[in-house]
């Protein structure tokens, strides 16, 4: 659907736009809540050790709590919501072609978070694979979410392919660039088929075993 700023629409309530304004506010309710209940799965499971283990690479906490937790939950939250009503907190309504490249980006990185940092390494034997219980509502948002906006994908495809590699390329650099990491810093990778190290499970929160036992 070709957007019209939030603002707008709440301004110009007609029933055509009170309409699109519900199924907008649905649309961004379940994004958000989907993207915050993901990575508060992966906090549960130290996302990071999770990784730094598959390559070899311990991941100081507070590094990881930074880098694969607050950070892309805030970033992911805020281009989620650029994209789908075409307003940005703090900032204010922003451009269609803006709107339309963030949309992209939620999908390319929710289709390679899903790809290249849980299905793969959960079918490779790196199990359990914490968040992995979210995965199939993650790839059914990417379809949801092409299918809403393909206009303004088709109309802004420039914007919308920079986009889509720019949030794509978010998740599938991750292992890469922990493997490049690990040339400077490593341990010993973990085995796939194998059991989890003991050193990823140290001093999980409390729901945290229970979360990730529920996802294998």
């Amino acid at each position: 659907m070709e957007q019209m700023s939030f603002i707008d629409l709440l301004n110009s309530p007609t029933e055509s736009n009170i309409l699109y304004i519900v199924v907008l506010s649905i649309v961004l309710i379940f994004n958000l809540a989907l993207t915050l209940v993901h990575f508060v799965q992966e906090l549960k499971g130290f996302q990071w050790r999770y990784l730094g283990a598959i390559v070899g690479l311990q991941i100081p906490d507070k590094l990881g709590f930074g880098m694969f937790f607050l950070g892309p939950l805030v970033v992911l939250s805020f281009v989620g919501f650029a994209g789908i009503v075409k307003y940005l907190p703090f900032y204010g309504s922003v451009s269609s072609e803006v709107a339309i490249a963030c949309v992209a980006a939620v999908i390319g990185s929710r289709l390679s978070d899903s790809i290249f940092i849980h299905i793969r390494p959960h079918r490779q034997g790196y199990r359990p694979n914490p968040a992995l219980g979210t995965i199939p509502y993650y790839l059914a948002e990417a379809v949801l979410l092409t299918v809403l906006f393909f206009p303004g994908l088709r109309s802004h495809y420039t914007y919308a392919a920079v986009g889509f590699i720019g949030g794509f390329a978010l998740f599938f650099s991750v292992l890469p660039g922990l493997i490049f990491i690990r040339k400077i810093k490593h341990v010993e990778p973990w085995q796939a088929k194998t059991p989890i190290p003991s050193w990823v499970t140290e001093g999980r929160y409390e729901t945290s075993r229970e979360s990730i036992s529920s996802t294998s």
